[in-house]
């Protein structure tokens, strides 16, 4: 049998850590520069070379354990949100030597002031706080089931937020809420001008980290400076990496709130792509599971399959047409990408 190449990532595991290292938790990054909060204070950290290296060991048990290749990678290997051993190397700057290891989810978008290219990622997630408004702009709950989705295929509990309640909730939007609140969804209808809503939502930040996500424009800086006001200085303020002024969230940056935990603030969504490859989609939708296993075909894809249980269901009206719309278009890839332009 011939051999074959694997790739192992080492640099988590095999380089060897100087003394005095420091833990932390990277709260903001720019240009290949990271801010780690740390027991000790804020770092403005870079990243040892060594970890952007990719090593390739033989395969073979029997060869020797020597490097077969190395490979640069051209993203560093951390995000925000990774927890990492850095050294002190003065004046308030370190440096990067361990990336240690993830727990918890991630949020994954594309950069758009960057071409479209850029990821922007957020790790060690416990929850998706997802935030729309009930008017202007007008919510769309299809852009909301994927989100959904993202949230289920990583077992990240799920908090569904409607701000700017003080304009008026739409009765169609009354009524698609409450399947989702039917369904077993936490929903929180807020105002960060009125306040209505923000002790509830402040319960269900602390002690978790979590990620605002939605698109632009439904006020989800404001919910967070509302939530705790000191943080508003620090979301308007001039970036300490980039010092220029950010008017609008243009990446990601955690916040530590008073009573524990994290929130990240992320820039707002025009396109969020969700891929069924690798994943039980129909596990993504907890209406769903009661019905799974009871199908006449074991392999039922819940389309088009005579005896399907899910089919049976929605024609008896006790699962929710549009839910199971949003379903079959993921599982067909009609919209495995939505673009906030073009939702309907």
């Amino acid at each position: 049998m011939k051999n074959r190449q694997r790739s192992q990532h080492s640099n988590r595991e095999e380089a060897p850590a100087p003394d005095g290292l420091v833990e932390g938790l990277i709260v903001d990054s720019s240009r290949g520069q990271y801010r780690v909060e740390t027991p000790q204070g804020s770092f403005l950290c870079t990243i040892r070379g060594r970890l952007r290296k990719e090593l390739e060991y033989p395969e073979s048990a029997g060869a020797r354990r020597s490097v077969r290749k190395v490979k640069v990678r051209e993203k560093d290997p951390v995000a925000i949100g990774d927890r990492v051993a850095l050294l002190p190397t003065g004046g308030g700057a370190g440096v990067i030597e361990r990336v240690l290891a993830r727990a918890g989810g991630a949020f994954t978008r594309r950069d758009p002031d960057a071409g479209g290219g850029s990821l922007t990622s957020v790790v060690g997630l416990d929850q998706l706080v997802m935030v729309f408004a009930a008017r202007e702009p007008t919510p769309h709950l299809r852009l909301l089931d994927r989100f959904l989705v993202v949230a289920e295929s990583q077992d990240l509990a799920a908090v569904i937020c409607v701000n700017k309640a003080d304009l008026g909730v739409p009765t169609w939007l009354r009524e698609r809420l409450a399947v989702y609140r039917q369904i077993g969804y936490s929903v929180i209808l807020a105002s960060a001008e009125q306040g209505a809503g923000l002790d509830e939502l402040l319960a269900r930040l602390v002690g978790r980290v979590s990620a605002f996500v939605g698109p632009s424009g439904v006020g989800k800086s404001s919910l967070l400076n509302a939530l705790q006001p000191e943080l508003g200085q620090r979301v308007s303020a001039v970036s300490g990496l980039t010092h220029k002024g950010r008017h609008t969230t243009t990446g990601a940056r955690l916040f530590p709130l008073e009573g524990g935990g994290y929130v990240a603030d992320t820039a707002g969504i025009r396109a969020l792509a969700v891929s069924s490859q690798g994943i039980r989609l129909d596990q993504c939708f907890p209406e769903l599971r009661p019905y799974l296993g009871t199908c006449r075909l074991s392999d039922c894809t819940h389309v088009h399959e005579p005896g399907c249980a899910v089919l049976a269901a929605v024609e008896a009206r006790t699962l929710d047409a549009e839910r199971y719309d949003s379903y079959c278009r993921l599982l067909t890839g009609e919209a495995a990408m939505l673009d906030w332009d073009q939702i309907e």
